[in-house]
């Protein structure tokens, strides 16, 4: 019932999708609630074969499709390349097929490239076909630029498999970690290693730097830090706590929640050199996120009482709240066109789920059903959700936004696994 009010809710952007993508892409039933998907046949590539437990490169495209939420994968374990005639078309059809995608590995003189083509299985035409060169080190890099060119060629809308996301590792030996991996787990690398605890990290809106908190100061400071040279410097350390970073999307300012002069906690804009309290107030203010357009941002309050959402304007300086009907909201992040507000919300009988707040109606509809969740975020392109399950410690979930398929990421830590952020879009990476 919740996702039948969430489609309903989010049918006029629905419905500006479905103009620029085929009729077949999207097909919204609101009478039964249900999302159909779009059903692609991922072939095994021809002269494709794995070594040393690694992922077939038709594997990597076939759970990047599926995970999306926008096609349900099927997998034919023998496949070949080539002119696909009407008899091939009409056996992918009889089993419900609409598109085929095809492919071969070619390694010539010792340089493998894939060469691939995606079939329309329901006119029977090829929508282009193409080769893209990998080594070991890039393999799964090329998959996932073939799985956004498949994604964006049927859906219309952009990609997001050649993303990133960052989050916290804690050991069992209390070292702390801050690692930056591919959107699905894979790839991981550590930006950070810390004797003392690390949290809350926060991208810069062109991905070239991250910010988060240490205690190396025994006390929470803000950092900035370069992910092309390393090279970390201070963005917050006033007397009192320094918390929740949010950089606005030019770059210029964060927002942060400081404890200053026997405060309450409050959020500031910090810029070079300058710092403003966002507003005066008694109530608790944390958590700060920027709209897209920088001119408002969401954030957490106990202005009543119980943490709810707020948003503030700030060249006029109004607030407003957003959340009614729970006593707990948290965790507030905008979508990429500010029509939506991401945060965990807690029901009636105390669990905490990753919701969706709709701006122009104010409805919140949840997304997930489990006991706890953390730390949700936005794809860059809103259309899948990255989060943390509290009953899990070793590993992350991503959620298609009409709330229909999860997926477990394939991140191997041995610690716990805290605040996970998706990263922005962009074209390429350090």
């Amino acid at each position: 019932m919740r996702l039948q009010k969430y489609l309903r809710a989010c049918i006029s952007l629905l419905l500006v999708w479905s103009l620029s993508a085929p009729a077949v892409a999207l097909d919204l039933k609101l009478t039964s609630g249900d999302w159909r998907p779009i059903n692609l046949f991922v072939e095994s590539f021809a002269d494709e074969t794995s070594k040393d437990n690694t992922q077939l490169l038709s594997d990597i495209i076939y759970d990047d499709l599926s995970s999306s939420g926008y096609f349900r994968g099927y997998k034919r374990e023998s496949g070949s390349y080539g002119k696909v005639d009407a008899a091939r078309y009409s056996q992918v059809r009889n089993r419900g097929g609409e598109y085929l995608l095809a492919g071969q590995i070619k390694d010539s003189n010792g340089e493998k490239s894939l060469q691939f083509e995606l079939h329309d299985a329901l006119t029977e035409k090829s929508l282009g076909s193409y080769s893209i060169g990998f080594t070991p080190d890039n393999r799964r890099l090329a998959a996932h630029k073939v799985s956004n060119w498949v994604f964006e060629t049927v859906v219309r809308l952009p990609s997001v498999f050649h993303t990133k996301i960052a989050y916290i590792v804690r050991e069992e030996d209390d070292t702390n970690l801050l690692r930056v991996a591919d959107y699905d787990g894979h790839n991981a690398h550590t930006v950070l290693s810390s004797a003392d605890p690390l949290i809350s990290p926060a991208w810069s809106p062109n991905g070239n730097e991250i910010l988060y908190v240490s205690f190396e100061r025994r006390r929470p400071v803000v950092y900035r830090q370069s992910l092309l040279t390393g090279e970390r410097r201070v963005v917050a350390n006033f007397k009192g706590s320094n918390s929740s970073p949010s950089m606005s999307p030019n770059g210029q300012q964060v927002a942060a929640a400081l404890t200053q002069n026997e405060h309450q906690q409050q959020i500031f804009l910090i810029s070079e050199n300058n710092k403003q309290r966002l507003r005066e107030s008694d109530s608790v203010d944390t958590e700060p996120a920027w709209s897209p357009d920088g001119e408002r941002l969401v954030f957490e309050s106990d202005e009543t009482g119980s943490p709810q959402l707020y948003e503030i304007e700030l060249a006029s300086g109004e607030v407003q709240r957003l959340s009614y009907g729970s006593k707990y909201c948290v965790s507030p992040s905008y979508n990429s066109t500010g029509e939506q507000v991401l945060h965990i919300r807690r029901d009636d009988n105390r669990r905490e789920n990753v919701a969706v707040l709709d701006m122009a109606s104010g409805d919140s509809f949840y997304i997930t059903d489990i006991s706890r969740a953390d730390s949700p975020s936005f794809s860059p392109n809103d259309a899948m959700i990255l989060f943390k399950d509290e009953k899990n410690d070793n590993f992350l979930q991503i959620i298609s936004v009409n709330g229909i398929i999860s997926t477990k990421l394939k991140v191997r830590e041995t610690g716990k696994i805290i605040n996970p952020v998706w990263g922005p879009a962009r074209s390429d990476w350090f």
